[in-house]
């Protein structure tokens, strides 16, 4: 490799480099001592803790989560300790540590195939997207697999030697796809850029990964777990999976447009992929380069939505992988245009800078607006920003100040912190901001409130059956004797008629039915509803415990009969 002229490369040591870097810095700091974890990480975080106090080890449990993703959470998790707050602000202290170290790693690889301006905008805002990623998304499932694909990338492209770089990157994206097995969409994202940049290589990766993925799914199954099982049963509870009823091409399609509008609000760089997409387009040499350009983004995007139709969810997380495309691609876009140009597309840098500076405010007016719509046209202005500079760049050229590429990096850190602060939105469903970060730590209070009355009721360290959700559970902390310690096989309205002949559904029964049942039982009845499940279910719950009524409560203490 030739040394790359010191001009291409990224100044941090100047005014607008050390303000990006204590901007960026201060508002890590802020995200990583207020955001705390989203209730679905907590579920699983509820599910360890609670089974092993009572002896059982990650493997053996059910949390709705794949055999990898509960030891490498509890793996974290025991890495902590102190009250609930402090043991997330250190748990995403570890996930702020593995988001630098993927970061350095691509940036490593990266750097052998691109200028080093190039390299660092790509590798830093890959790095920081996942470091900014709203509570929802943060040490999910999805998360960890683009952390994982991140390292398999940096792998594949950075070690010399094609079967030895191959060799090291198929276990990271092996990991990739067990962390939730439609998390494999992300490893193949990762292999299509790992194709696009060596095609040998790509090919060679293919290969070894699915050898890696089914290896380590092999370990899984032969640890004490049930994964077989529970690969077979989990698909019976959820309703909404692609297949699962007749498809309406129009409503998908339509469905799938709210849904990108969502995810556009919940991380408004996402907005900035069409802008970002012409710019860098329009930097490279010939038309058979734009085309396969465009053509392997598009395929990107294409591959993170079908992973979200496929499970037919929505949810927002199940789209992570969106956002880090786009941001580094905007990365990539501005680096190539400074090199060429000069300075940053100021068009796009000052729209990233409104976007991140808006997004906030949404919450304020989310009565009197469409969310989905103004993402829609924040996209298209993105586009038409682009445009913009493109025409700059072709008309002569004006005697200006030069505009550092940090204060561009500075603009894209605002657009991404737009998930950090407590008005912005963290779940949008369908144009509309439901939760806002603020609210849902309201919500947390009133649960740990909540399971603060139950814990009053029950004696010391008593084991308890949890007839509740997780996020109730991880507050109260009470040991389980059950393998299952939140019956989600219960919690499916009693119309799905195949899932009580489930294995899984048999074996949460018997939780309740077996010859000496725990002497309580923490009830939930928003969460499952008697009335609303299998009618034997419920009336074996009704024959083994005294539910009293609600009475307005969350929770209910249920003694044995």
């Amino acid at each position: 490799m030739t040394d790359i002229p010191a001009s291409r490369r990224l100044r941090l040591a100047s005014p607008a480099g050390w303000t990006t870097v204590l901007t960026t810095a201060a508002l890590l700091i802020h995200t990583t001592l207020t955001a705390g974890v989203f209730l679905d990480v907590r579920y699983v975080l509820a599910a360890l803790r609670t089974t092993g106090a009572d002896g059982l080890s990650p493997s053996e449990i059910f949390a709705h989560r794949p055999f990898f993703y509960r030891w490498l959470i509890a793996g974290i998790d025991s890495a902590t300790g102190g009250s609930n707050t402090v043991r997330e602000a250190l748990m995403r202290l570890i996930g702020l540590v593995l988001c630098v170290g993927a970061g350095l790693l691509l940036h490593r690889a990266l750097r052998r195939r691109l200028p080093e301006r190039d390299a660092v905008l790509v590798a830093g805002l890959t790095a920081l997207t996942l470091a900014f990623a709203p509570v929802i998304d943060y040490l999910q499932p999805e998360w960890f697999a683009i952390v994982f694909a991140t390292v398999g990338i940096a792998a594949a492209l950075g070690v010399p030697g094609r079967f030895r770089a191959v060799a090291l990157a198929a276990l990271p994206l092996g990991l990739a796809v067990l962390m939730k097995y439609s998390t494999a969409g992300t490893a193949a994202m990762a292999l299509l850029v790992v194709f696009a940049l060596d095609r040998v290589r790509g090919l060679l990766l293919a290969a070894g990964t699915a050898v890696a993925a089914g290896l380590l799914f092999a370990v899984s199954a032969w640890s004490g777990s049930r994964e077989l099982q529970w690969l077979r049963d989990m698909p019976h509870i959820n309703a909404h999976a692609l297949g699962s009823e007749p498809v309406v091409v129009s409503d998908l399609l339509a469905r799938t447009a709210a849904y990108l509008g969502d995810r556009i609000t919940l991380t408004p760089v996402l907005a900035l992929l069409p802008g970002a997409l012409l710019l860098f387009a329009a930097t490279l040499p010939t038309r058979r380069q734009r085309a396969e350009a465009v053509a392997v983004v598009l395929l990107l995007v294409v591959i993170g939505l079908a992973v979200v139709v496929y499970q037919g969810n929505w949810f927002a997380y199940h789209g992570e992988s969106l956002p880090v495309v786009a941001a580094a691609l905007t990365g990539l876009a501005i680096g190539r245009w400074y090199g060429r140009h000069g300075r940053p597309p100021l068009c796009l840098t000052a729209l990233a800078l409104l976007y991140g500076v808006l997004t906030p405010l949404l919450a304020q007016v989310r009565a009197d607006v469409d969310t989905d719509v103004l993402a829609w046209l924040a996209s298209a202005a993105a586009l038409l920003a682009g445009a913009a500079d493109l025409l700059l760049a072709r008309g002569p050229r004006p005697r200006l100040v030069r505009v550092p590429v940090a204060l561009s990096v500075l603009a894209l850190v605002v657009c991404l912190a737009a998930t950090v602060w407590p008005t912005s939105g963290v779940r949008v469903v369908q144009g509309r901001i439901v939760t806002t970060n603020a609210e849902l730590k309201v919500q947390a209070r009133s649960a740990q409130a909540a399971a603060a009355q139950v814990d009053a009721q029950l004696p010391d360290g008593v084991p308890v059956l949890y007839l509740s959700f997780g996020q109730q559970a991880y507050y109260i902390g009470h040991p389980t004797a059950c393998r299952y310690p939140f019956p989600t096989f219960f919690n499916v309205p009693k119309q799905l008629t195949d899932v009580p002949a489930l294995t899984s559904t048999r074996e949460n029964v018997r939780c309740i039915t077996q010859d000496h049942p725990a002497a309580y039982a923490v009830y939930q009845p928003s969460w499952l509803s008697l009335g609303v499940i299998d009618p034997r279910i419920a009336a074996a719950i009704r024959d083994t415990y005294a539910c009293p009524k609600a009475e307005g409560r969350q929770l209910v203490v249920c003694p044995l009969r």
